[in-house]
């Protein structure tokens, strides 16, 4: 018998699948015969990743999603209307979510630090990542196909684990989004929930980040090398792949937690 290709006619919807790892995700999904629905913040860039797509795989199913999930009062029903369009656009429920939106806010010296900047970190990645799992849960097989086969899989970062000095009020939404997976893998059983955390891969966010100079993560490195969105991707493949893996947090960082 041949290995399966567990991804094969699948439905999946990457939030934040326009860029960066997210594209990297949807590619992946794409190349192994998904049907795959992204979102983007703007009309434009949306357009833009899906014609870039459709060239890389003529054959293939993809479709997408504006959402602005950058506001608390909004952020429910701007997800609400994106699984919805997601499931209409793939043809049914869905098999698999990955969510790597994220926003990069300003880094403030901790004396600096204000209640309303810190929250407001927490609204994209994880209230977004938490309300997914309540739309999940609010209404069972609408959205997502209440299966073991089907996942959710989050995003975190190693800041969490080994923080920069500087990042006190940035690094806890990562903490507090794997401490979510692990929950929402309880509630949502037996729909997988996992949550990848990636060390610096090359992407616009790191760009932006860095001012341009992304080599200056290198050094902290085992492999002395930059992470790649593809390779990065290749842990939310294996997320959204494997029935054994549920609650778990996966390191992607070339050996950086370790150097």
């Amino acid at each position: 018998m041949t290995h399966p290709n567990f991804l094969l006619n699948t439905r999946v919807l990457v939030i934040g699948g326009s860029s960066g790892i997210g594209f990297a995700v949807a590619s992946g999904a794409l190349a192994n015969g998904s049907r795959v629905h992204i979102t983007s913040l703007t009309a434009e860039k949306l357009s833009t990743k899906i014609a870039q797509l459709q060239s890389l795989y003529p054959n293939a199913h993809v479709s997408g999603s504006t959402v602005d999930l950058s506001h608390v009062e909004t952020l429910e029903e701007n997800l609400k209307s994106v699984l919805a369009a997601a499931v209409a656009q793939t043809g049914g429920p869905l098999d698999h979510i990955v969510y790597t939106a994220g926003d990069l806010p300003d880094r403030v010296p901790l004396a600096e630090t204000t209640a309303p900047a810190a929250l407001a970190i927490f609204t994209v990645r994880y209230l977004g990542s938490l309300l997914v799992g309540k739309l999940i849960a609010a209404s069972p097989g609408q959205y997502l196909n209440p299966a073991l086969s089907s996942s959710i899989t989050l995003t975190s970062g190693v800041g969490a684990h080994r923080p920069r000095p500087g990042s006190s009020a940035l690094i806890p939404v990562g903490a507090a989004v794997e401490a979510l997976s692990r929950g929402l893998a309880v509630d949502l059983a037996p729909i997988r929930v996992n949550v990848v955390i990636p060390g610096a891969v090359h992407t616009e966010l790191v760009e932006k980040m860095t001012g341009g100079n992304v080599d200056v993560f290198k050094a902290g490195t085992l492999t002395k090398t930059l992470g790649t969105p593809e390779g990065a991707a290749e842990a939310y493949l294996f997320c959204m792949r494997s029935a054994l893996a549920t609650g778990q947090g996966f390191v992607v960082d070339n050996g950086f937690l370790i150097a």
